[in-house]
């Protein structure tokens, strides 16, 4: 295999718009929905806060800029697997030990946004994992699993 002409290959239609590439980002900021726990369970992240550090102004006339406040959760991220205690133990499994080529692979997406729209609790089981790929086929080791809900909305 010729690596170097694949990735010049994937370069090129990345370019042309062959192969789509989705940015699944959301603007950070006081509104930004966040996780919110049983108190019982824990105690949640606060909101996330924006202070100007300057704006063109005399604190730095040539750019704008701001620090945040904000809990490591907030708004778009993953999970690495140490994050819960079942992946405690996993070795390279803290956001900075996973091999990079585990954040790029085939993804499947679960549209769950007519489910999720007429209900705010929606859940995703197994059955519907199990529903989805009898109709698009068997999620396979190192794929991602992506759900679609449209609360960001």
């Amino acid at each position: 295999m010729d690596t170097q002409k694949l990735l010049g290959e994937v370069a090129g239609q990345l370019l042309s718009g062959a192969i789509k590439v989705v940015d699944l980002s959301a603007p950070l900021g006081p509104n930004t929905p966040l996780i919110k726990l049983p108190p019982e369970l824990a105690v949640d992240t606060p909101k996330v806060e924006i202070h100007p550090i300057s704006k063109y102004d005399k604190n730095g006339p040539w750019w704008a800029w701001n620090w945040l406040k904000l809990g490591e959760h907030s708004g778009t991220h993953f999970d690495a697997p140490q994050h819960w205690i079942t992946g405690k133990d996993y070795p390279d499994g803290a956001t900075d030990t996973i091999p990079a080529q585990n954040f790029v692979g085939p993804v499947n997406v679960i549209d769950c946004s007519v489910e999720a729209a007429a209900d705010h609790d929606f859940l995703l089981t197994v059955d519907h994992i199990k529903t989805w790929e009898a109709k698009h086929g068997t999620i396979n080791a190192g794929e991602w699993v992506v759900m679609r809900t449209d609360w960001y909305k």
